[in-house]
């Protein structure tokens, strides 16, 4: 690598790829989260839906939101109602999140909605989107990765790695994440 391939490299991998503004409400947001939001009481989801709400979240109606649960831009992440975010969960929404309604995503689960393109040099930062569909359930420390929708009342078992789409009402486990079997639809 030349000295200007150098510096290029440099360049690209020193440049944020957020906006100022976005790095201004992220800033904001973190201090109110480890306060506001952390600090409140247990049983204060209606609090916290509010909080988010007010940097930009659409949160609906009777979301259990737990006060470990991290959310890294509030403004990319929509809830439906009576959906949940458990204890230590990790919503990671470099691009944007959707969870549906009657959602589930359990303790230390991740979303993550970014990675890199690692056929580039300087691996520039690539966002895409998750959608959780209706009664989906994410189970303890599972991940869910960018791009990935997982359908209507699916299941990702605990521990599991979803890489890839998860079908309407079927139940996936292990890294990565494969078919177990069909769920039913509850009646």
């Amino acid at each position: 690598m030349g000295s200007d391939d150098a510096a290029d490299f440099r360049s690209l991998r020193t440049t944020s790829p957020v906006s100022r503004r976005d790095q201004f409400r992220r800033l904001a947001w973190a201090g109110v989260e480890m306060t506001l939001y952390r600090g409140s009481f247990h049983t204060w989801s209606r609090w916290r839906a509010a909080l988010l709400r007010l940097f930009g979240a659409q949160v609906g109606p009777r979301c259990t939101i737990r006060r470990t649960s991290r959310v890294y831009y509030p403004w990319k992440l929509s809830m439906g109602a009576d959906s949940s975010l458990g204890d230590r969960c990790e919503v990671y929404n470099l691009g944007p999140i959707s969870i549906g309604e009657r959602v589930s995503v359990s303790q230390e689960a991740m979303l993550c909605g970014g990675t890199h393109d690692y056929t580039r040099l300087a691996m520039p930062l690539v966002t895409r989107p998750i959608v959780l569909k209706d009664d989906a359930w994410v189970c303890a420390r599972a991940f869910v990765g960018p791009g990935v929708t997982v359908g209507e009342g699916a299941i990702i078992g605990a521990c599991a790695v979803a890489a890839r789409d998860v079908p309407d009402w079927t139940i996936v486990a292990g890294n990565p994440a494969t078919f177990r079997k069909h769920r039913g639809r509850p009646t």
